[in-house]
């Protein structure tokens, strides 16, 4: 049996000719009955060979190309015609206009003018902020210093995660809180850079609420197997209860906007992680 040679699909001849292998979309019309559609290239077909007779109603690409381009380009124009109706650039709210701004749960909605409503807060600082920023200092360098306590020796696998978390938290805010204090020309604790000075002898900031004592602190380091989760758990939700403290007594009295949601920050956190907390200590 001889061997016959197939043709390529497409011979490329000069520019608008279609790739090999590509394909025409169908061009929806009248039915024209059974059969091929003019203009429609059949699948897995191509051209026939050069000098045969092609069969009635085939066509291929540039064929139905030129029927399909002046509707296409009508379509074009129309369709930009519509988006030229459209205004190019936003109107500009007027600096004038009320906006309305949500009351707080249980208060009235309040209508301010445009320039109130975008003015910028205040971000100036007073007493409060920094009393704030200097304690939690201490009292995150105290976490740290229980982290490091029991760092290894916990049994409890949701215990560890969360003292590791902890740890690893309070850290950066620490610094953060510390960057802050010297952009004001504020006093920072050593505990900034040093947590173990005065947390560790539990004499630092007796008055600070949640603060372990120093006998508390030896109890920890000398504690034993599941003594050591349990005590953990019960001098960190203490610890964290104080921190919640605090920044109540920021919210009520601080004025620093960043301060502020620090605050906020810290308070959501650390309720969180009371919650986890206690759930693990009704467990052990």
């Amino acid at each position: 049996m001889g061997l016959r040679m197939i043709p390529p699909r497409w011979r490329p001849s000069g520019r608008g000719v279609p790739r090999r292998g590509w394909r025409q979309p169908c061009v929806i019309g009248p039915s024209r009955g059974p059969g091929p559609a003019p203009g429609l290239v059949r699948n897995g077909s191509g051209p026939p060979p050069h000098g045969a007779p092609r069969a009635k109603g085939d066509t291929v690409g540039p064929v139905k190309s030129r029927r399909v381009a002046p509707f296409v380009l009508a379509l074009a124009l129309g369709l930009g015609a519509c988006s030229s109706d459209e205004p190019s650039t936003p109107t500009a709210t007027s600096p004038d206009a009320p906006v309305l701004q949500p009351g707080t749960p249980g208060e009235p909605n309040t209508s301010l003018s445009g320039t109130s409503a975008v003015a910028t807060p205040s971000t100036s600082h007073n007493d409060a902020d920094v009393t704030f920023l200097q304690d939690m200092i201490v009292h995150h360098s105290q976490a740290v210093v229980m982290g490091d306590l029991v760092k290894g020796r916990l049994t409890d696998r949701k215990v560890r995660g969360i003292a590791s978390r902890i740890r690893d938290e309070q850290k950066p805010e620490m610094k953060g809180m510390a960057t802050t204090l010297k952009s004001w020309g504020e006093k920072v604790p050593v505990e900034a850079t040093n947590p173990t000075l005065g947390s560790r002898t539990g004499h630092a900031h007796h008055s600070m609420p949640g603060m372990a004592t120093k006998e508390q602190l030896d109890e920890l380091a000398t504690a034993k197997g599941a003594d050591v989760d349990r005590l953990y758990l019960d001098l960190m939700i203490a610890h964290h209860e104080g921190a919640l403290k605090m920044c109540r007594t920021l919210g009520e009295k601080g004025s620093d906007e960043r301060t502020g949601e620090l605050g906020d920050d810290i308070h959501v956190t650390q309720t969180k992680q009371i919650s986890q907390m206690k759930d693990m200590r009704r467990r052990l």
